[in-house]
């Protein structure tokens, strides 16, 4: 597992996202004297935009589901496990109080290995609380802001019990137009070609459609596809010519996808074999 004590290699991955619903991603309630109840995050000019974390947010979620599904099916690649663990139960986490507590005894080199070892696939490259994310998502700012108008959709809350509307339970939320485009970028640090490949699977259920971010996706809000994508690459060989003239070197996206499959594949014919 790579760390950080060395430049390997950076990743820069580039897309449009092409709302094909209304997106809504609030601030919380409004402070505005006639402001709606839900207004959409906007910069400090009145833009909306995506907070990266909540694309992260998304974007680990859905890497997380798929580490599960092939630890279920005991399917690992390369000979090592590939697993997500559950970070918010004390007790599945990857790495915990009690066995941070124990490793915190062994000397620094040893103890910064060790956390590397056990931490599951998903942490290693999203981060935890141990350690440092290698993928960095950044806000996603609109491509065309000019002629650009919110709208505003009138909701209603259900009484769970009843099934029926809630007594003044009516308000209003602000969404972004369908047709909107934002510039999506991401940044892959010190990883291996197949940790590429694993978020590229993830781009490519975006691409088609299969990804809905923000709120009140159950509404039918926030879906759309990712469109243009493009992948470079700096080794540490070039690091010098990528400081000097930020020079970077296009790679296709589909052979890492495809050396994820392959990997996979073998492992799976592993497991028959056992």
């Amino acid at each position: 597992m790579n760390d950080f004590s060395s430049f390997q290699n950076r990743y820069f991955v580039t897309a449009e996202l092409v709302m094909e619903k209304p997106l809504h991603i609030g601030k919380g309630a409004s402070l505005e004297p006639v402001g709606t109840d839900l207004p959409v995050i906007k910069t400090a000019d009145g833009l909306p935009f995506i907070p990266g974390s909540a694309v992260k947010g998304v974007l680990r979620s859905e890497i997380e589901r798929i580490l599960r599904t092939l630890d279920s099916q005991k399917i690992k690649l390369g000979g090592r496990r590939i697993w997500a663990c559950n970070i918010f139960d004390e007790k599945e986490k990857c790495i915990s109080r009690e066995s941070k507590k124990e490793l915190e005894k062994e000397s620094e080199e040893k103890f910064t290995q060790k956390i590397l070892e056990r931490s599951c696939t998903a942490c290693s490259l999203f981060g935890s609380t141990e350690i440092a994310s290698r993928i960095y998502i950044k806000d996603m700012p609109l491509i065309d802001e000019i002629g650009l108008r919110t709208e505003i959709r009138d909701g209603i809350a259900i009484d769970r019990d009843t099934g029926t509307v809630k007594e003044h339970a009516k308000f209003d939320y602000e969404v972004v137009p369908a047709k909107t485009r934002f510039k999506f970028e991401a940044v892959l640090e010190n990883v291996e070609s197949w940790e590429v490949g694993l978020f590229g699977v993830v781009l490519k259920l975006w691409e088609r459609g299969d990804i809905a971010i923000g709120g009140m996706t159950s509404r039918g809000l926030g879906w759309g596809r990712l469109e243009n994508i493009r992948i470079e690459k700096v080794n540490g060989k070039d690091l010098v010519g990528y400081i000097l003239n930020g020079k970077r070197r296009p790679v296709n996206l589909e052979e890492y996808v495809k050396e994820f499959q392959n990997k996979l594949e073998e492992g799976e014919n592993a497991q028959e074999q056992v």
